[in-house]
């Protein structure tokens, strides 16, 4: 598509267009979480919640203060639905909508997980964790593909974070939050008229969270977090016709060594072959297991992340301390193994947001920008165990250690302009840009700025014009036709065959809705979803997998939105929706080893996918003293059909595929009790990183006047429960089920809340995330005596990290609100 076309769109709407009503920062301030809230970013205009005939999980300012909603993970938990995890912490996101996601999403340039956020309405690209929750006026979490209108990596869905901004009469707000494992928060904002026309707020907050795993090698704990954040707001209506928002924030992370720990893979258990340690003599195991089956057990973080600190090495099953290698040094080390740990990130963010509105005809038109600058260091020890091999002495950086320093910039402009919206016919028209420049640096002892070795300059630019036509066939019937065509195309300078892929796809979107006249709606939709594909880069290449083809979708979806009747219970409504998709080239994972020695992986397609799924979502009150919700959802996310070469690695006892078009390949299930028949079909296998079941229940009791100096006294509390995840498409490995316990207790005035809370009461320690990994440091025949047969797999045994859960958090807090 033409830039310049584009580009004169934009330029020519900007003097005249207003963000479509659901942009403009909305109207009620005092919208609550009830059957009447607004939901303005669901469709992109000002519509009811029950009345939208979307799925979308909304939560107001006073809900995310109520059920201690801090991030977006602990949204996920009470949104049917969305499931998400964090492998490396808090750069490296992976949010699951309906369960399609790929494992690499945030860890490999180019690779996304299908889910987008928006901030404001605005797209934005990064880790958004360490937005201020105190911020937020309210969090809408939309399901299923949002590519017509949102546009980009909404595949499966969206989530738009709504800000605070400036307000017509002084006020001001503070927090401070206190807890255990050094815990602490400081939050206050001020917000106000600056002249006629101009309102403003501005923020600041200060989090940190001391860790509470130990490093079993150095001794000092691990997983710490600390955020630093600022935030201005400026409203501008010199008129009454026109609007406009701009905002700016930068926030600044420090964090700590992860919480990873190794599984060795002396802990298989299952499918045994050649690719096992048994066939490496130099670990001196027998084990001929190449895989583990059942659920991952949370283990002990023990990491390279400086000097040993009693100065005895801590072995590794399958690395025996006296293993030695040819030419090289042995399996330990006890200095510092990593040139990096943790997490340091400079985060610029801006993002403006215009309105106008054609007098009285009733047309409107917006213009949107974003922007946004990272700088982001992230260090971790590679084979995520004490093991640190060198090859050139301990004053260079060992294999295994991921040190890398990116910079990214982002920018975005949308213009679109809309007609009436109380005409029978109705639509709106716009164009969008988006551009990405990344680099990236290895970050080692000799570099620790990471700047000598930089890869070089890679680049998203993504190119659309999308738009909507509406009919009301009667007062209560309408149809709504949406479509957007966009182009992609990603540039790796890093890749010499392939340095510049290009994708194109239009997308369709057709929603049939029915007014019940009684504020609820019952709609179908029939849509399709695309995500981009991508480049895998050298590491791609070396393999002969230097690209990755996009993923496309056909979804089917019907749901009921209604208040229920009142039967005696209070005032309640429900939110169903079922729905089908139908996915092809799905973008899944595969570990390779690259040149440098650290373990990387790469996006691939393999195979087709069917999910049927259902979610329900109950809100209510049975009466001023007691209130509460529901939710659950059902996820079958099934493959197909699809061959992958590990599968037949698995299941023939460590052979290797060689035909994938005829499922064919060495196979030594024969010489394996246990193993066998080999094959390389994955079709009947679950999605990866998806949990089949997912539900929450919460309450809250308020007794008025109760508490000291005339205030409320309240207390509520909260369930969730997510089932197992598997690992991989092989399901064998799995995180296992997760039920966490929340409550809340305190007094409140319009003024100010004093509250006591406690979050993970009763200490689920079920793993966060698990990734099938390499066992260091056997990771090719060439550095270790390999036994096994040469028409065998002989790639290293297969290991698991995973990330570690937070125990029982428990704390105090006081707001006050000026």
């Amino acid at each position: 598509m033409n830039k310049a076309i584009l580009l004169a769109g934009a330029a020519a709407l900007a003097m005249t267009v207003q963000a479509s009503p659901g942009f403009a920062q909305e109207a009620s301030e005092d919208a609550e979480l009830k059957q009447d809230v607004i939901v303005v970013s669901a469709r992109k205009k000002e519509e009811g919640l029950l009345e939208a005939p979307v799925a979308v999980s909304a939560f107001s300012e006073e809900t995310l203060e109520n059920l201690q909603l801090e991030s977006v993970d602990d949204i996920a938990r009470f949104t049917p639905g969305l499931s998400f995890g964090k492998a490396f912490g808090r750069s490296t996101e992976r949010p699951v909508i309906r369960g399609q996601s790929n494992v690499l999403a945030g860890v490999q340039f180019g690779v996304e997980s299908g889910t987008a956020y928006f901030i404001d309405g605005v797209y934005y690209s990064g880790s958004i964790q360490n937005l201020d929750p105190n911020d937020l006026q309210r969090v809408e979490v939309i399901k299923g593909p949002q590519s017509a209108l949102y546009g980009r990596n909404t595949y499966a869905g969206a989530i738009n974070f709504i800000t605070k901004g400036g307000t017509d009469t002084f006020e001001a707000t503070g927090k401070l939050r206190a807890g255990n494992n050094d815990t602490a928060e400081y939050a206050a904002s001020i917000a106000g008229p600056i002249f006629p026309g101009l309102t403003g707020r501005l923020s600041f907050r200060d989090y940190e969270y001391g860790g509470e795993h130990e490093n079993s090698v150095t001794g000092e704990l691990v997983g710490q977090e600390k955020t630093t954040s600022l935030a201005g707001v400026l409203d501008w209506a010199p008129v009454s016709n026109f609007d406009s928002r701009l905002r700016v924030s930068f926030s600044e992370d420090r964090d700590g060594v992860l919480p990873l720990f190794l599984q060795s893979a002396e802990e298989n258990n299952c499918l045994p072959g050649y690719r096992s340690l048994a066939f490496w003599p130099l670990s001196g195991s027998t084990n001929t297991n190449q895989y583990y089956c059942g659920v991952i057990k949370p283990g002990q973080v023990a990491v390279n992340s400086g000097v040993d600190a009693d100065g005895v090495p801590n072995v590794v099953p399958g690395a025996p301390l006296n293993s030695t290698f040819p030419f090289f040094a042995g399996a330990y080390g006890l200095g510092d193994g990593t040139a990096f740990d943790g997490i340091t990130r400079d985060l610029w963010v801006a993002s403006s947001v215009s309105t106008y509105r054609f007098g009285d005809a009733g047309w409107e038109a917006s213009l949107l920008a974003g922007y946004s600058k990272e700088h982001n260091k992230q260090g971790y020890d590679s084979d995520h165990s004490s093991v640190n091999f060198f090859l050139a002495g301990p004053t260079q950086e060992p294999f295994f250690a991921n040190t890398t320093r990116k910079d990214i910039e982002d920018y975005s402009i949308e213009a679109q302009i809309a007609s009436p919206q109380d005409l029978r016919l109705r639509g709106m028209l716009g164009v969008y840009l988006y551009d990405q420049l990344f680099y990236e640096g290895d970050i080692t002892f000799a570099d620790p700025s990471g700047r000598s070795a930089d890869t070089g300059k890679r680049t998203i630019r993504n190119e659309a014009i999308f738009g909507l036509v509406e009919f009301d066939f009667t007062d209560r019937l309408t149809a709504t036709l949406e479509g957007r065509y966009a182009e992609e195309t990603k540039t790796d300078r890093t890749s010499t065959v392939t340095p510049e892929v290009s994708y194109s796809k239009f997308t369709p979107r057709l929603t049939v809705d029915y007014d019940l006249g009684n504020g609820g709606t019952i709609y179908a939709v029939v849509a399709q979803g695309v995500k981009p594909g991508g480049i895998n880069g050298a590491i791609g290449e070396a393999v002969g997998m230097p690209t990755y083809k996009q993923e496309e979708s056909d979804n089917f979806e019907v749901g009921l939105k209604t208040p229920l009747p009142d039967v005696g219970l209070g005032d309640w409504s429900v939110s169903m929706a079922g729905y089908f998709t139908d996915a092809t080239n799905v973008q899944l994972t595969s570990a390779v080893a690259a040149t440098s020695g650290a373990i990387n992986s790469i996006a691939t397609n393999q195979g087709a996918g069917e999910i049927k799924g259902l979610e329900i979502d109950l809100n209510g009150a049975v009466n001023d003293i007691l209130s509460g919700g529901f939710t659950y959802a059902w996820t079958d996310a099934k493959f197909t059909e699809g061959c992958d070469a590990d599968e037949w690695t698995m299941t023939s006892g460590g052979g290797v595929l060689t035909d994938p078009d005829n499922q064919t390949g060495t196979d030594f299930s024969g010489l394996f009790p246990g193993a066998g028949p080999a094959s390389c079909s994955i079709a009947g296998r679950t999605f990866p990183l998806t949990s089949e079941h997912q539900a929450s229940v919460f309450a809250r009791l308020d007794f008025r006047e109760a508490g000291p100096f005339g205030s409320d006294f309240f207390v509520s509390s909260d369930l969730t429960y997510e089932s197992s995840k598997f690992v991989q498409i092989h399901n064998q490995a799995e995180t296992g089920d997760a039920t966490l316990l929340g409550a809340r207790f305190g007094f409140e005035t319009d003024r100010w809340t004093i509250a006591a809370y406690g979050q993970n009461i009763t200490d689920e320690d079920s793993i966060v995330v698990a990734t099938r990994w390499l066992q260091g440091p056997y990771f090719s025949a060439g550095f270790s005596p390999n036994v096994a047969p040469t028409t065998a797999s002989r790639g290293a045994p297969r290991a698991y990290f995973g990330s570690l859960r937070r125990g029982p958090q428990y704390g105090a807090e006081l707001r006050v609100r000026f």
